[in-house]
């Protein structure tokens, strides 16, 4: 090449890399091409950089940080940018960027709560479920007796199904000790009307001709639900005898690509590339007529239900539904959200159906009914429900404050059962401050002034100089001090 050739090519690779390097300011001020945006929840940089500017956040670097955030945020191209440095990571490196997302063998995608669930992380304890076992089956007893119906139906879980895919950080953890496997005991010895589709699925994960979970996803596949909801109405045809009628399966149809939410998992990755089908099918439906006293049906669940929404399962099968997501948001029988479950007589809504529903996969057991279960149980039975039992089960119910806990208890490397029961104390001991008119049981009370003598670095000094005079120990003495100090009271108030 001759000199000017080779001048003119370096020159022309210089121009083409400044022009690169230059698209994203472009794009950002005139935008170019549509980039489209990335799935799932972000936080972004909100406020005004000058207004935020001061000597505090300056000399700390937390200015530089949320500066350095924002310009990043707004550089142009930035989901495609983000889409090629995650598909590199996976291509490359079969890393997943996406929050809580594993990769497991032959290529299945996990939530890794799911996980954590089937190893037995999230477990709450055998007496939590034969409490919850007991106070059902007193519900259910009650219910029976007005004509309804209150049936649990345990949804699969990825982790339990598919356990021989386990990522390599799970691969071999024992399945077994969890809430999953206590919850069936515990629910099965009481008598409840229990639907165990966990079991079903690790069953037919082996002979299926077809994926019950897709890759891809979180949740049963639309084979997998169908197969699911033929199974349970023909259950429920028993308890209501004529008035329910299942439908036909026309045709199964190879997918040729997937229907949301079979990619769910994959959307949140942000990859480049499209999901692969693997083998995912697609079920074609008839519905008969259905009787004229089908049931009235409520639902109370998780997002598994939406793929029976999708197809139209129960809409086609029942007089009447409608779901109560996570205890809180209500889907009408059509699937338009129409309000909060926190704004209806809710005992009235629910006392309307002729069978209730409660829906739950192993991801959410430790929240069961997202305390439906037990405000219902609270109504037929008030002050059943020691102050201690509600605040252990609220710290339970909600997902996120659950999560919390159990990250909590990992980084102070105590048991989970542990944490949970000291942030039920807490609240508990917060609520007993502001409303001790509320503690009328002796040993909640006693136990609330140990508490108090405990968060006394004084007192509590006193009561340990005592234990030692007395050649007790220190709990026995502190049990000693509350127990004087709540009948001094006792006898003040009389």
């Amino acid at each position: 090449m001759s000199e000017n050739g080779f001048l003119w090519l370096k020159n022309t690779l210089f121009a083409l890399l400044l022009g690169v390097l230059f698209l994203p300011m472009l794009q950002k001020k005139w935008t170019l091409v549509q980039d489209p945006p990335l799935s799932g929840a972000f936080a972004h940089t909100s406020e005004n950089l000058s207004d935020s500017l001061g000597w505090a956040n300056w000399l700390d670097g937390s200015f530089q940080t949320t500066t350095n955030k924002r310009i990043e945020e707004g550089i142009g191209f930035r989901n495609s940018l983000v889409r090629l440095y995650n598909q590199w990571q996976f291509s490359l490196f079969s890393k997943a960027n996406a929050e809580g997302v594993l990769i497991g063998r032959q290529g299945q995608l996990y939530e890794e709560d799911y996980l954590r669930a089937a190893t037995g992380e999230f477990f709450l304890g055998e007496e939590v479920w034969q409490q919850k076992a007991h106070q059902l089956k007193t519900l259910n007893d009650t219910l029976q007796k007005l004509a309804k119906q209150l049936v649990v139906v345990v949804e699969p879980g990825k982790g339990t199904v598919y356990p021989e895919h386990f990522p390599v950080k799970y691969a071999g953890k024992p399945i077994g000790n969890d809430n999953y496997h206590a919850m069936v005991k515990h629910f099965s010895t009481a008598g409840l009307h229990l639907f165990d589709l966990n079991q079903a699925f690790r069953q037919w994960a082996d002979t299926s001709a077809f994926d019950l979970f897709p890759k891809t996803g979180t949740h049963w596949s639309y084979y997998g639900a169908v197969l699911a909801a033929d199974s349970l109405f023909r259950y429920l045809e028993k308890l209501f005898p004529g008035r329910i009628q299942t439908f036909d399966v026309q045709e199964i149809v190879p997918a040729h690509e997937l229907r949301h939410p079979d990619d769910d998992i994959w959307l949140a990755m942000n990859l480049l590339t499209a999901p692969p089908v693997g083998n995912v099918a697609y079920p074609k439906l008839h519905f008969p007529e259905k009787p004229a006293n089908a049931p009235k049906l409520l639902i109370v669940g998780d997002s598994f239900y939406f793929n029976w929404q999708n197809e139209q399962l129960l809409l086609n099968t029942f007089a009447d539904n409608h779901f109560w997501y996570y205890n809180k948001l209500i889907y009408n029988e059509v699937g338009a959200e129409t309000g909060l479950v926190s704004d209806l007589d809710a005992v009235k809504a629910v006392l309307e159906n002729d069978l209730i529903l409660i829906m739950i996969t192993e991801r959410f057991h430790q929240n069961f009914a997202w305390g439906f279960d037990t405000f219902l149980y609270e109504h037929f039975f008030p002050g059943r429900i020691s102050r201690e039992d509600f605040f252990r089960n609220e710290v339970r119910i909600g997902n996120l404050e659950f999560i919390r806990l159990y990250h909590e208890a990992k980084a102070q490397n105590i048991p989970l059962t542990v944490r949970l029961e000291n942030e039920a104390k807490g609240r508990m001991f917060d609520d007993w401050q502001k409303h001790p008119e509320l503690y009328q049981d002796k040993a909640e009370v006693i136990s609330m002034i140990e508490m108090a003598i405990q968060g006394s670095p004084e007192w509590f000094s006193q009561v340990k100089t005592k234990a030692a005079d007395r050649k007790i120990s220190v709990d026995e003495m502190l049990r000693l001090d509350a127990e004087w100090v709540y009948d001094q009271k006792q006898q003040q108030n009389h």
